[in-house]
């Protein structure tokens, strides 16, 4: 009877140390098989279309100068994302203040007077240059661009017009340029080249 008594307490006191384990469990750790990594796979728009191999500009002083793209990690890990620098050629330089628009922010506008062009401006430029030229579905935005840290400062956000695909690279490459020389810019601005990310459900 003695041993029935204590086998019984052994089974209670062993199950509420299994429900006890199973709450900690539950409340810290989280018990189940861990989430499954996103991939693209999950999202095929964050894909980028080609390679970078695709681009068939040569950089050089007189043309057309940019860096060679860099690849960073997207929302997804096995869908890079890259960013490839422009630089300019001119005098003025890019205004990432926080200011209203003014009779600077024009591409005619006095070097001398107007020293500075605000980011907004030659970003919009850009962005319907080659909107008009490579179609609304093949260029698009104008924000924090690829490889970018969004906790910096706007001048550090790699801020650009972005496509989807590297047959269009060399193209937007030469809009930006133009852009660049039409503004009489010689600070760098940039393209970036990277899928759609998908919304995520939290």
């Amino acid at each position: 009877m003695r041993r029935q008594r204590a086998r019984g307490r052994e089974a209670l006191v062993t199950t509420r140390l299994h429900i006890l384990v199973l709450m900690a469990c539950a409340a810290f750790v989280g018990c189940g098989p861990p989430p499954r990594a996103l991939a693209a796979e999950d999202c095929p728009d964050a894909i980028v279309k080609g390679q970078p191999s695709q681009i068939t500009l040569v950089p050089s002083a007189e043309g057309v100068s940019f860096e060679p793209p860099k690849t960073c990690r997207g929302q997804y890990p096995d869908a890079p994302q890259y960013y490839i620098r422009v630089h300019g050629h001119g005098t003025r330089r890019i205004d990432y203040s926080k200011r209203d628009p003014n009779e600077c922010d024009t591409p005619d506008a006095d070097p001398v007077a107007c020293p500075k062009v605000h980011y907004m401006a030659i970003g919009l430029s850009v962005l319907g240059a080659m909107t008009k030229a490579l179609g609304e579905r093949n260029a698009n935005g104008l924000g924090l661009g690829a490889c970018a840290d969004g906790s910096g400062p706007l001048d550090q956000w790699n801020l650009s017009s972005s496509i989807q695909d590297f047959r269009h690279a060399d193209e937007a490459l030469r809009i930006i340029d133009a852009e660049l020389r039409r503004w009489n810019i010689g600070d760098d601005w940039g393209l970036s080249v990277s899928g759609i990310e998908c919304a995520v459900l939290l």
